[in-house]
């Protein structure tokens, strides 16, 4: 079954494949980053979740409610404005504003254990969440894959925010540098790597906007947890 946005069609593997026309398997099938969705994800209050199980197929849908009113000109009329400067190094006809970005065919993997809940298990008072990633675009065929996190679904509001986010990737904020460049680097080299989060603040969702989060990981949180091991 599919799912559709403005002009385009989203499919959440493992739940609802929109079209064997785009859909595809996993490169890597091993890969953390190439999970099918259950049906619904429990995310524990210590990682900032209810607690209690979460529907990811209505998620998905009130999620991109949300991200369709955050591409509304008169609700965020800068929202496609500053997605278009994110790709202001490419050409003028592969800048895409989040508009545009909704009329691609997405492809949303999970990132994580094969089992979800192994996610939120600390092991010697150390964990990491990395919300999402994009895996794979074309901005020819208008096509993205992207990985997302069962962390990521703890509620629309988290998830609308992690998909605006991702597609700000897409869009032309850079990804996540290696720990050894980011090291090396000025407060002046690093801000571009705050691009993709500081779509929130542009887009409606500014009370989900982390100042910490640069490229695809949540740097504040895995700090945190590696102290404490809850959230």
């Amino acid at each position: 079954m599919a799912y559709f946005t403005r002009g385009g069609a989203y499919s959440i593997v493992g739940i609802a494949d929109a079209g064997a026309s785009f859909n595809r398997t996993a490169d890597l099938a091993g890969d953390v980053r190439w999970r099918s969705w259950p049906t619904h994800v429990t995310v524990p209050k210590s990682f900032r979740g209810s607690g209690q199980p979460v529907d990811v197929r209505r998620c998905f849908e009130e999620a991109f409610k949300m991200v369709e009113d955050a591409a509304d000109r008169r609700l965020n009329p800068r929202c496609d404005t500053y997605f278009l400067e994110l790709g202001s190094e490419k050409s003028s006809s592969m800048r895409r504003s989040l508009t545009a970005l909704l009329g691609y065919k997405l492809i949303f993997y999970r990132h994580g254990a094969v089992n979800p809940a192994d996610d939120f298990k600390v092991t010697g008072g150390t964990a990491g969440v990395t919300s999402g990633q994009v895996l794979s675009t074309n901005n020819v065929s208008g096509l993205a894959i992207i990985s997302i996190s069962a962390y990521a679904a703890r509620s629309p509001t988290s998830l609308a925010a992690t998909i605006i986010h991702e597609l700000a990737h897409v869009a032309g904020a850079p990804g996540t540098p290696s720990d050894a460049e980011w090291a090396s680097m000025d407060a002046k080299r690093r801000q571009p790597y705050f691009g993709a989060e500081n779509a929130l603040r542009f887009c409606g969702l500014a009370r989900q906007h982390n100042p910490a989060i640069y490229g695809e990981v949540l740097e504040r949180f895995q700090r945190r947890m590696t102290r404490t091991g809850i959230a």
